[in-house]
């Protein structure tokens, strides 16, 4: 339960946050020329002798323009054999900043790739991230939020090789700080947390779905969840629709059912932390009994604030079932900036805008129209984009990676003082292009977001596959909604629905149909909850439930296969 400690851990990471978020939001915004330059110079001044910057003559560069000059655009590729160097401990490789932990990304594109997570970096993730976000709660949030624990999904588990160096996701190495005593943070959100360590740090074949939501339940007084991505969001309360009866008798009785897959040591370990709880368990009830197909968060937990997770375009269709199935649009919503595992780039610009501001301070970056294809030349800084435009990005950072093209595509919607306001847009290297049409993931998602509300069904989630198999090639078309629309929907004027828009999304995609270089889409249903499935066969395969992202492109034939196999007959 909630009390005093949660009231004044909160209100210790508020004040400084405070000082970080209008030190951002009010004075860095007003010159991010000339603090994008100062970012790039220093770190071009500490990394001068390590190999890359001796290749490149870091020492003799004074300006900007002279790196644009001397360095060219990277991919990963061109970094990697220099990171598996680094990653078997050699020094002054990449970069001159101390790590002792690399950042794996999410391997949704091709392989995982390997981030050093330096000290500076994690400077970076500190202000920018922890602190900012605190700041923007304490200024923008009513205080409740203070009163009460925050149910945080990050989860995960690192490899720590014989050099000492940590390999895992970040949401793993975060995970890891709750264990360390040395670590404040970690301290504190050991009291503000709801998960116990036994979720955030899993044993293998672990049920973190159950232990998370489980904790959860269990404290009436929650004010906030935060994610990685809201599509994690949709998964658990799914799951907790499915499952409310089995978690609410046991937390009656102060037992766990035995059906709940575990280690008996971690089942052992939980069993000290739980005790029956008779009224709580009422109280559950209560918020049930129009069952889980009516709105629930605040039902179950009354003094539910906010959540805060990546939300936006090419999450949408979560966003909006979660406010359409779970939260009723009565929780605000925090959403996140343009992050990956290799750095951060934005911050939240408020609470219930997709709008970010670009964080000069956070890493050198570069814009490349997104017209421009290859032709880095007409790359523009900070300070040169234009409001309304699309653009890539290409970032230089305290990890190691220099004038490294993200294939991130986002948008200016604005500007606080000098410093643009974006949002995310879509990945570039995700580009459908069976016939030079260029369809964009957000293209695909928005087709299919009208689709379902001009038809009138719950969308729940979607995936498309460019057939190379038909000749023409074409666009297969995988829909997932609720059971109770299934028989609802026309398929004809469903497939004549996602033409007509795609074609209003993308006109080349039309004019390639129109001129027989494309066939007509084929549409299909699947069958309910096929993307929880998938992300619970990856999660047993392997992959950190932090980090998987929605399928919307189907980019193997794993991924082919599955979803063909679960087609709604």
């Amino acid at each position: 339960m909630a009390g005093k400690e949660t009231l004044f851990a909160n209100k210790a990471m508020a004040e400084p946050g405070r000082a970080i978020f209008h030190q951002v939001y009010d004075e860095e915004t007003k010159d991010p020329k000339g603090l994008q330059e100062k970012f790039l110079l220093d770190l071009i001044a500490d990394n001068a002798e390590t190999e890359f910057g001796r290749k490149y003559g870091f020492a003799d560069i004074k300006t900007v323009e002279e790196y644009r000059k001397r360095v060219p655009v990277a991919v990963y590729d061109d970094f990697a054999p220099y990171l598996e160097r680094m990653r078997n401990g050699e020094k002054n490789v990449l970069t001159a900043y101390p790590f002792d932990h690399m950042n794996t990304t999410s391997g949704t594109v091709g392989t995982p790739k390997y981030v050093p997570m330096t000290s500076k970096q994690q400077e970076v993730f500190l202000k920018y991230n922890f602190h900012y976000n605190n700041g923007l709660k304490a200024e923008m949030l009513p205080e409740e939020w203070m009163q009460g624990k925050t149910f945080c999904t990050s989860e995960g588990t690192c490899k720590k090789q014989d050099n000492g160096i940590t390999i895992g996701c970040a949401s793993a190495k975060n995970a890891e700080s709750l264990q360390d005593p040395k670590n404040p943070q970690g301290r504190m959100m050991q009291v503000l947390y709801t998960s116990p360590l036994e979720a955030m740090i899993p044993e293998e074949g672990t049920d973190t779905k159950y232990i998370h939501l489980r904790f959860a339940l269990m404290e009436p007084d929650l004010t906030g969840m935060v994610t990685g991505f809201y599509n994690m969001l949709v998964h658990l309360f799914q799951y907790l629709a499915d499952n409310y009866e089995m978690l609410i008798d046991d937390i009656e009785k102060g037992t766990i059912d035995e059906s709940v897959k575990m280690p008996e040591s971690v089942r052992a370990s939980l069993m000290e932390k739980i005790r029956p709880m008779p009224e709580r368990a009422a109280e559950l009830r209560a918020a049930f009994a129009d069952g889980p197909d009516k709105p629930f968060l605040t039902k179950i937990w009354k003094n539910l604030v906010y959540l805060n997770g990546a939300g936006g375009d090419g999450l949408a269709i979560y966003d909006e079932r979660i406010k359409a199935k779970f939260s009723g649009n009565l929780v605000r919503n925090m959403y996140a900036g343009v992050t990956a595992s290799e750095g951060l780039w934005s911050v939240p610009a408020g609470i219930d805008t997709l709008d970010s501001i670009l964080a000069a301070g956070s890493a050198f970056m570069e814009f490349l129209p997104e017209e421009a294809g290859d032709d880095f030349s007409q790359a523009v800084l900070m300070h040169e984009l234009e409001e309304g435009r699309t653009y890539e990005l290409i970032i230089t950072n305290y990890c190691g990676f220099y004038r490294y093209r993200m294939s991130d595509a986002v948008k200016v919607t604005g500007f606080i003082n000098e410093t643009p306001l974006v949002q995310f847009m879509y990945r570039v290297n995700k580009t459908i292009s069976v016939a030079l049409e260029k369809t964009t993931e957000l293209a695909l998602d928005r087709t299919v977001t009208r689709t379902a509300e001009e038809m009138g069904f719950l969308l729940a989630d979607y995936c498309v596959y460019p057939n190379p198999d038909v000749n023409p090639g074409r666009y297969d078309f995988l829909i997932e909604t609720v059971p109770e629309d299934l028989g609802k929907i026309d398929m004809e004027k469903l497939k004549e629905c996602v033409y007509r828009l795609l074609s209003e999304a993308n006109p080349r995609y039309s004019y390639a149909v129109e001129h027989g270089q494309l066939a007509l889409p084929e549409v299909h249903l699947l069958q309910p909850e096929t993307g929880i499935l998938y992300r619970e066969m990856m999660i047993f395969r392997g992959s950190n439930p932090s980090q998987l992202k929605p399928v919307h492109v189907i980019g193997n034939e794993r991924q082919r296969k599955f979803f063909f196999g679960l087609i709604e007959q």
